[in-house]
């Protein structure tokens, strides 16, 4: 099978740039700080708010869920996604799976909870800072999950043969780059060929490509 379509090549500084973050983020203290939601606890989980420092200095904010009952158990870890709002678990998740795992869903910052001194604009996510490496927001937002990560996979509860990273294209780059994850289950849908893929729809969070382009060609 032959195709014409073009292999993007890496970037000469692509592990330089990658280990900049990495090194940013180890000088980087998390200092998380941990508070019990008594309105989300049930009889089978407690919930906590926890507050955790990525680089920039930025403050995130997560929740975590712990079952009740002699652990260590498996985890489960959503990592910060393309959306304004942070759930306790994703809607559609059966809360009864807090019975059984650590669950832990982070926001990234410009998330709901993790928006000061940075709100962020949805549409306007996927282009913010593009126009240099150093200052696009995925940037950060990708240390914030892999921040996320070994913090729940540092948990005591935590059963750390069995944690499960979940999400977008960030849960890859966080399971890829971070300390914790034993297994990935994700969907690709910002950074795979994206200005092909953007070329090809009009939907959102591809389409703040095209509208990038269109005022900045």
């Amino acid at each position: 099978m032959t195709t014409d379509q073009a292999i993007p090549t890496m970037p000469a500084d692509f592990d330089d740039y990658w280990a900049a973050v990495l090194s940013e983020l180890l000088a980087t203290p998390a200092r998380p700080e941990v508070e019990l939601i008594p309105i989300r606890c049930t009889d089978f989980a407690d919930m906590y708010g926890v507050r955790l420092t990525s680089i920039g200095p930025y403050r995130l904010y997560a929740y975590l869920s712990i079952p009740k009952g002699d652990g260590p158990f498996p985890a489960i870890y959503w990592s910060p996604k393309y959306a304004s709002v942070l759930e306790t678990i994703p809607q559609g998740t059966a809360n009864f799976v807090r019975s059984r795992y650590v669950t832990f869903s982070c926001a990234g910052r410009g998330q709901r909870n993790a928006d000061q001194p940075f709100a962020a604009m949805f549409p306007g996510l996927l282009t913010t800072g593009i126009e240099s490496p150093e200052t696009y927001i995925f940037r950060g937002i990708a240390a914030d999950a892999i921040r996320g990560l070994e913090y729940v996979a540092s948990r005591p509860e935590v059963d750390t043969s069995k944690v499960v990273t979940i999400g977008n294209d960030v849960a890859l780059i966080a399971g890829a780059l971070g300390k914790g994850a034993t297994q990935l289950v994700v969907t690709p849908a910002l950074f795979f060929d994206t200005l092909r893929l953007a070329s090809q729809t009009s939907g959102y969070p591809l389409e703040e490509m095209n509208d990038y382009l269109r005022h900045s060609p």
